[in-house]
């Protein structure tokens, strides 16, 4: 059984069902069973662009987590993906761990390799900012689709390759217990499925993936099942 929570704590944590940034926080929070509230930034009404929103978080992108003390009202705002996993791990520790132990520097730092190549290689090029551009310089939705697939299978071919190299028998991205690398894996394959890149040659990557979606985390953390998510494209 997890820890209690100090009573004192609660999250919220601004979101938005496509945004793979912010699902990989979700997943991360169900995983580590830390109570949080959802609160819903509309990406397509431009709810982002808000003066509110940029007051909150000035470079207006998702997730933002604030976390607010119940005893002296006092709110802590977190924004970046990455900062919020860590925070969280180093908050709570001792609740599913989603890094290897201290006494194991290299596996960290392999989950920590592997993280930054989802969200410094692939994820900021794919974004939806970035790829709206490239479309617009010729006004071809294909030129946005070509690129964001180009990318998604460099970046997800270089993980295929660290996976060999590392863990061939491994359960997940590394090792047999769930990490931060897995929840940056699996919002990128999603995305990168939605944009119908073709990962026929990734059997390491779809398999970890595969194994990963079967756990109730990441059933709960994906994006088709969030309470923003359109009726035409949620699953039960």
């Amino acid at each position: 059984m997890s820890p209690l929570l100090p009573t004192e704590t609660t999250y919220t944590l601004y979101t938005y069902y496509q945004s793979t940034c912010a699902n990989r926080v979700v997943i991360a929070l169900h995983h580590k069973s830390i109570p949080f509230a959802h609160h819903y930034i509309d990406l397509r009404a431009a709810e982002h662009e808000t003066a509110a929103f940029a007051a909150l978080n000035p470079s207006r992108s998702l997730p933002v987590l604030v976390i607010t003390d119940a005893t002296t009202g006092t709110e802590t705002i977190l924004t970046q993906s990455v900062a919020i996993l860590e925070y969280l791990e180093e908050a709570h520790p001792n609740r599913t761990p989603l890094l290897p132990p201290v006494h194991a520097p290299l596996q960290r730092a392999r989950v920590r390799e592997l993280v930054n190549l989802i969200t410094n290689d692939i994820q900021p090029l794919s974004n939806g900012r970035i790829a709206r551009r490239v479309r617009q310089i010729r006004d071809e939705v294909q030129d946005q689709l070509a690129f964001v697939q180009e990318v998604n299978v460099a970046g997800l071919t270089a993980y295929e390759r660290l996976l060999e190299r590392y863990g061939a028998d491994s359960m997940y991205s590394v090792g047999d217990e769930v990490t931060l690398a897995d929840v940056c894996l699996v919002p990128a394959v999603e995305m990168a499925v939605a944009y119908r890149t073709d990962l026929s040659g990734l059997d390491r990557v779809r398999g970890v993936v595969e194994r990963l979606n079967a756990l109730q985390a990441f059933r709960m953390g994906d994006w088709r099942r969030q309470g923003d998510t359109p009726v035409e494209v949620r699953v039960e």
